[in-house]
C-alpha cells in the first residue's frame, strides 16, 4: 500500500465547505479511475490517499496541483522529527548539495524554519553541504499538527477543476489542431465535453477524430466522451444556392444550431469552439458575431487570444498534435469568403434553406469512448 498526498488546485480549496466537498468527491472519483484508492481523507488543504497503482497517471487528473508519495510519522519534538528525517534521507543526500523545504499547517511552538535547521543539522555530515538556491537534492517535510510527511520528489499535476464538476459543453470538433486543444482547456475547467463533428471527410476524418477522442479520454477521469457525427455532405447540399462569399459563414451558423439543439437534448449549457480571433476569414470579429447570432447558449472560445504556435505547443503537450496533423483540409464549401459578412443577408438566405436541424441531429452516428 502506498501513501499518496495530493495538493488540490488552489482555487478548488477556497470554495465554500459544501462546494469544496462536491469538488473533492469528483476529484477522488477521477483519481480512482487511474489508481486504486483504498481510503482517503481531506486534511488542512491536502488529500491523503492510501492506494495502489502507477501514481504517474495522476499527472492527467485535473484538479491536482502537486502529488507525491510520502512516509507518515508521528513526532513529539522537532529533534525527534529531525532524527527520523535523518534516517530516511541520509543515503539520498550522501555526497550531494541539499536543501530542506518545510511546510507547516496547525498550531505549534516552533516554525517551519526551526524544523529545517534541525533537519539540516542532522543531514549535513552525510552531504557535501547545503545549497538553498541550486540544491542537487531537496528534502521535503509537510507537517499537519503532530504528523509529518517525509518525501523528496514532488510532481506537478495539471491543476484546474475535476472533469465533470462544472457541467457539459458541446464542442464543435473538426479534428484539426485547434478543436482538441480547446476541448482539453474546457476539460481543465471541469467541463465534460460532448464532441460534435459535421463530417465532410468520410472515414479518414472519422478515424482520426476517434483516435483524438481516445487521447482526450485519458484526461477525463470517470467521464466517458461521446462523439456525434453529423452527415456534412448532406448538410452542404443545402448551401449550393447560397452566395459563395457567405457559404462558410452559413455552414458555421448551421453548426452552431446543431450544437445548440444537442445542448438542449443533453443538458449542456454551453458551446465550445477552437476559434482564434482572425486566424482565418470566418474568425474575424464581425464574422464571429454573425455566426453565433441568435444562438441561445454561450459560446466559449478558449483559444481566442492565442496564435498558432501557442496552440501547437499545447497540442504537443497533451498528445493530439501528431493525429491532428494527419487531418486533411476539407474546403468543399467555398474557396471565396468575406471577412465582413452582413447579418441581414445571411439571415435572409438562411430562411430560404428550410433545414430541419432536429432531423439532421437525430440521424447522427454516436460513438462513445
Amino acid at each position: 500500500m502506498t501513501l499518496v498526498l495530493i495538493r488540490p488546485a488552489g482555487e478548488l480549496m477556497i470554495k465554500s465547505s459544501y462546494v469544496r466537498k462536491y469538488f473533492l468527491r469528483k476529484l477522488i472519483a477521477n483519481v480512482s479511475s487511474v489508481i486504486t484508492v483504498k481510503s482517503w481523507k481531506a486534511d488542512q488543504g491536502y488529500v491523503i490517499i492510501e492506494g495502489e497503482g502507477d501514481i504517474n497517471k495522476l499527472s492527467h487528473v485535473f484538479g491536482i496541483s502537486y502529488y507525491y508519495t510520502a512516509d507518515e510519522v508521528n513526532f513529539s519534538s522537532t529533534q525527534e522529527l529531525a532524527v527520523m528525517a535523518r534516517e530516511k534521507f541520509k543515503e539520498i543526500v550522501k555526497g550531494k548539495k541539499f536543501a530542506v523545504r518545510v511546510r507547516r499547517n496547525g498550531k505549534h511552538n516552533f516554525t517551519s524554519l526551526d524544523v529545517a535547521r534541525e533537519v539540516g543539522k542532522e543531514l549535513l555530515p552525510f552531504s557535501s553541504g547545503v545549497d538553498l538556491d541550486n540544491p542537487e537534492v531537496v528534502v521535503r517535510i509537510d507537517i499537519l499538527q503532530n504528523k509529518a510527511y517525509l518525501y523528496s520528489e514532488e510532481r506537478e499535476g495539471p491543476r484546474g477543476f475535476p472533469v465533470g464538476s462544472t457541467g457539459k459543453t458541446i464542442v464543435l470538433f473538426s479534428g484539426g489542431i485547434d478543436s482538441p486543444v480547446a476541448t482539453w482547456m474546457m476539460m481543465k475547467r471541469g467541463a465534460r465535453p460532448l464532441l460534435l463533428n459535421v463530417m465532410l471527410g468520410g472515414d479518414i476524418q472519422k478515424k482520426i477524430i476517434i483516435e483524438e477522442a481516445k487521447v482526450l479520454r485519458e484526461w477525463s477521469g470517470v467521464e466517458k466522451i461521446k462523439v456525434y457525427f453529423v452527415d456534412g455532405i448532406k448538410l452542404s447540399t443545402y448551401l449550393a444556392n447560397v452566395n459563395k462569399f457567405i457559404r462558410v459563414i452559413m455552414l458555421k451558423r448551421l453548426m452552431y444550431k446543431l450544437a445548440d439543439e444537442l445542448g438542449k437534448k443533453s443538458g449542456a449549457y454551453s458551446i465550445t469552439t477552437g476559434e482564434s480571433l482572425s486566424q482565418v476569414s470566418s474568425q474575424t470579429m464581425k464574422n464571429l458575431f454573425v455566426s453565433e447570432f441568435g444562438i441561445s447558449r454561450p459560446v466559449f472560445r478558449p483559444l481566442i487570444g492565442m496564435d498558432k504556435e501557442e496552440i501547437v505547443e499545447i497540442a504537443r503537450k497533451i498528445g493530439t498534435f501528431e493525429l491532428s496533423s494527419k487531418m486533411p483540409e476539407y474546403c468543399i464549401i467555398s474557396s471565396k469568403n468575406t471577412v465582413r459578412a452582413r447579418l441581414g443577408e445571411v439571415l435572409e438566405d438562411e430562411n430560404k434553406l428550410n433545414i430541419d436541424i432536429k432531423e439532421l441531429l437525430s440521424q447522427a452516428e454516436v460513438v462513445e469512448i
